[in-house]
């Protein structure tokens, strides 16, 4: 029966194919809708959504609880969509074609949606398990019965920080031996990176910024890189105020997930670098386990350099290789001002590519690394030992436990002599807006009232898009805008 479902599903979503962009301003046309999404530190979410319903509407006929805002999940090639929920609707009412109130009679009506962490149906991303790989695509079906208002044409998205950057994608071409090219069989081996890149508007020679993305971010929509940790903030003011002429940003994302290791079982199956399994939270090693099967967790103690059992990501090549063709591309770039960062598994690729490429970056950021200390060997400590890193983690995360992955390796850098160590040590991570709420509906008599909401533990690359690390008086960008080879 399993066999069955599944081939249902694959039949369904290998058809679905839209192109979703995200451009900095839009207008609806009669009977469309547009579609404004904030990039959030919980991940994308949906703030408004502006529909022109072709003529003059009078104020006193907008009523919020009227508008329903139903989600739908549409194949390639048609109209006919499923129903995947409806928005919270929190207000709605006239305004020009840019969402704008206004108080004259209009065509526009915009409607606003609930924004909170837990918010239902808010992302405009497919998040079913490996299911952007079949190319879903949420379109949006806006009724008002009352004024026979039904809009299912969607014109397209709007965030200004995600329409900085570019959107492209990589092939990759593995090299073949000399003996599987002269098998007649021999099928040559590709791979599709999607990426996003920023390049500053400047003459200068700039730096740049190699990020890398979480597990919840793999796919083929390299806009679920820019939103899910908010890593669009790179763009922003807040962090290109460090570089005195701006910082570039190449975002690869991965299709399966940075744990893929070049290691291959006698199957042909590669392995996937080992996890703390005794963690309580399985935000990564669920899904992984679901769709590979049991990781393997050998004991390869660090005092051996022989170098450990699943340790080298399968994307190192690939992803060397798309960067020194994204520098040739781009002269302005300054080679001895390359910084590599990355959260979660992207912390593991973060750590994967400093200690398979040392030479190429002049400073790391590893934030909640999913890079197990074991799998470092002590040469390995030794030559990054000189090289410029800043950590940063929370103490209750659950999904990664920074006792085993950044804790002790950065006990071994100090025993090593690192004189350019760094760490923001977090204990939780809550909101830093002060707009986010633990509890929204608390009165002032109830003793949740006004506490921020709380994140996971885990969501520690909050604090760094919000540049909040510190190592006393030092900023973490700060810091890094002064790292050179």
């Amino acid at each position: 029966m399993k066999k069955i479902i599944s081939f249902i599903v694959f039949t369904l979503f290998s058809s679905l194919s839209f192109a979703q962009l995200f451009q900095e301003s839009l207008e609806p046309a009669v009977n469309q809708s547009v579609v404004y999404v904030g990039s959030y530190d919980w991940g994308a979410c949906i703030e408004k959504i502006v529909i022109n319903t072709g003529h003059d509407i009078q104020n006193d006929k907008i009523k919020s609880e009227n508008f329903t805002v139903e989600r739908i999940l549409y194949p390639k090639g048609t109209s006919i969509g499923m129903q995947k929920g409806e928005l919270t609707v929190t207000d709605a009412f006239l305004s020009d074609s840019k969402g704008n109130k206004t108080e004259e009679n209009s065509s526009y009506i915009t409607i606003l949606t609930d924004v909170y962490p837990d918010a239902e149906n808010s992302s405009p991303f497919v998040s079913m398990l490996l299911g952007d790989r079949f190319y879903n695509y949420y379109g949006y079906k806006i009724t008002n019965k009352a004024l026979s208002i039904s809009i299912t044409n969607l014109k397209g998205f709007v965030n200004k920080d995600a329409a900085k950057f570019n959107i492209s994608k990589f092939e990759y071409i593995f090299p073949a031996t000399a003996e599987e090219k002269a098998d007649p069989k021999y099928e040559e081996k590709t791979l599709t990176l999607p990426y996003a890149s920023f390049i500053p508007e400047t003459k200068k020679k700039i730096p740049l910024i190699l990020w890398f993305h979480g597990m919840g971010e793999s796919g083929t929509n390299a806009y679920q890189v820019l939103f899910g940790t908010k890593s669009s903030a790179f763009a922003t003011e807040t962090i290109q105020k460090y570089f005195k002429d701006g910082v570039a940003v190449l975002a690869p994302q991965c299709p399966t997930g940075w744990l893929e290791t070049t290691e291959e079982s006698s199957f042909g199956i590669r392995y996937w670098a080992p996890v703390d399994k005794d963690a309580p939270i399985n935000t990564i090693t669920k899904p992984l386990s679901n769709f590979l099967g049991n990781f393997f967790t050998i004991d390869d103690s660090h005092k051996t350099e022989k170098t450990p059992f699943a340790a080298v990501s399968y994307y190192t090549e690939p992803v060397k290789t798309l960067l020194f063709r994204f520098l040739a591309e781009h002269p302005e770039i300054d080679r001895d001002r390359i910084y590599v960062g990355g959260c979660s598994a992207g912390g593991y690729m973060t750590m994967n590519m400093f200690l398979e490429c040392t030479e190429i970056f002049a400073a790391a950021f590893p934030v909640c690394e999913y890079y197990l200390d074991s799998k470092i060997t002590d040469s390995q400590i030794s030559k990054i030992a000189e090289k410029p890193i800043w950590f940063t983690y929370a103490l209750n995360d659950e999904t990664v436990n920074p006792q085993k992955t950044a804790v002790p390796t950065i006990k071994r850098l100090k025993e090593a002599g690192a004189k350019n160590l760094h760490v923001s040590e977090f204990r939780n991570v809550v909101d830093l807006s002060g707009k986010i709420l633990l509890k929204r509906d608390a009165g002032k008599d109830d003793s949740e009232y006004g506490l921020p909401y709380e994140y996971d533990g885990h969501s520690s690359w909050i604090y760094v898009f919000n540049d909040r690390c510190r190592d006393g008086d030092l900023s973490l960008f700060d810091w890094l805008s002064k790292q050179k080879l």
